[in-house]
């Protein structure tokens, strides 16, 4: 059994494997205002698909051997898409869940809204992968993947998803940092030690070590205006 997320914001040139059971894949969008129409009902709002549809750039095939796997293993790949557009700095999210691929739409498909308020909804052009990210998310994505055992690294993904959910700017940026400072686990000297491990963790040359430091900083220095 599959599922296919429809992904906004990201698109590949070819299918990439980044697990036993999912895969990202081209899918074409469709502003087929007839087909639209036809595929709309309930769980999935006409005047929702006919924003999101065009727009389709990847698809994400989730698949699983029973239908309460595969709802767990859809539901998760979810972070999957999350963490693409963290790795890529892009926007990419999946508003849309389909029982076919995006490519052979029909009368037939039954989608449904993930995310009514169309979360991250893409302003921009999608985010081409080049063929050289494409053969490094095979090889690396199952071991990204596995990070979200970590609670550390899950409060910074948590962090990431849930943000844009904020109507208000300073705690979005509140929530932010928060991830940030979480991957490195600080609890003290927060100004200082997230600079110092930021730069560590980004840049191997002093020279580049010394500027991220510094950009940091200036930049925590913002975010603790904005907050207090």
């Amino acid at each position: 059994m599959d599922a296919f997320l429809l992904v906004n914001g990201l698109s590949v040139s070819r299918t990439v494997r980044l697990g036993d059971h999912l895969e990202l894949q081209p899918a074409q969008p469709t502003d087929d205002l007839e087909l639209i129409e036809s595929l709309s009902g309930e769980g999935a709002p006409y005047e929702l698909l006919a924003l999101s549809l065009p727009r389709v750039a990847s698809e994400m095939r989730v698949s699983a051997p029973d239908p309460k796997e595969l709802a767990i293993r859809a539901w998760n790949a979810q972070w999957d898409v999350l963490s693409l557009s963290a790795l890529f700095d892009c926007d990419a999210f999946c508003n849309v869940q389909s029982d076919s691929s995006a490519n052979s739409l029909s009368a037939e498909t039954k989608l449904r809204v993930i995310h009514y308020h169309l979360s991250g909804f893409p302003l921009r052009a999608p985010f081409a992968l080049t063929a050289a990210d494409e053969v490094w998310l095979e090889r690396n994505f199952t071991g990204m993947a596995a990070l979200m055992d970590n609670t550390s690294f899950q409060t910074a993904v948590h962090s990431l998803a849930s943000y844009r959910w904020h109507p208000h700017p300073r705690a979005r940026l509140a929530l932010l940092w928060a991830g940030i400072e979480a991957l490195f686990t600080i609890d003290n000297e927060l100004a200082f030690r997230v600079s110092l491990y930021s730069a560590r963790f980004l840049e191997d040359e002093q020279g580049a070590r010394r500027r991220v430091f510094a950009d940091v900083k200036r930049l925590y220095k913002r975010r603790s205006e904005a907050v207090h």
